[in-house]
């Protein structure tokens, strides 16, 4: 095995790890953030205009598997990005930019979570999971059927569409309530399971990945 087949290789194992992580991790978050199932872990102040923490164990099982999800799941797709960026298109270049953004913002929201300060984990990570869901978009559009990842873009396309729709899916669930929570959880577990789907395909061992021989 070369030297370049190697690094392919390592790259492919990273790539296809972090995305499976990442997508159970979104699971888990989708879980508990809308069905909530030891009870609240925050309390909405209108003297603040922000919501506080109530209970700070709850907060941390609630919400660090929201801000990991969004690092893991970035960092993956920053890894596709890298090749798609290799032909040095503008869109490639760009959704690359994005991830690597997403991937500073779930940074934020964590450091937020581990302060205990619920604005800064919950703009990041609004914000830093719509960074995610463009980049994957772009990513998609610039995919082919012959990209050196075994992806269909239409897979890339339609995830980066489900990460664009869990911007609005809070006020949806929450303000309006024209979704319930429970589907809401189904949602994000969805996107999530996109991942887990990203990942697999991507794995070294995957019919259609390179193997090292």
């Amino acid at each position: 095995m070369s030297a370049r087949e190697a690094r392919e290789h390592g790259h492919h194992h990273w790539v296809s790890i972090t995305a499976v992580l990442g997508g159970l991790l979104w699971i888990f978050y989708g879980v508990f953030e809308m069905l909530q199932p030891w009870g609240e872990d925050t309390e909405y102040r209108d003297d603040l205009n922000y919501e506080v923490i109530t209970d700070t164990y709850l907060y941390l099982l609630y919400s660090v598997p929201g801000s990991l999800a969004l690092i893991l799941t970035a960092v993956s797709l920053v890894g596709i990005c890298r090749l798609l960026s290799r032909t040095s298109e503008t869109v490639a270049r760009i959704s690359l930019v994005l991830g690597y953004i997403s991937v500073v913002l779930g940074g934020i929201s964590l450091a937020g979570v581990i302060a205990g300060f619920d604005p800064v984990f919950t703009g990041p990570r609004i914000f830093g999971t719509l960074a995610l869901g463009a980049a994957t978009l772009l990513a998609g559009m610039r995919a082919r059927d012959n990209f050196s990842l075994p992806i269909r873009r239409e897979a890339l396309v339609g995830l980066g569409l489900l990460g664009l729709f869990l911007l609005p899916l809070w006020p949806l669930v929450y303000a309006v309530s024209v979704i319930p929570e429970w589907l809401g959880a189904m949602i994000i577990a969805l996107f999530g399971l996109g991942w887990i789907a990203i990942g697999y395909r991507l794995w070294p061992q995957h019919p259609g990945v390179p193997s090292p021989s």
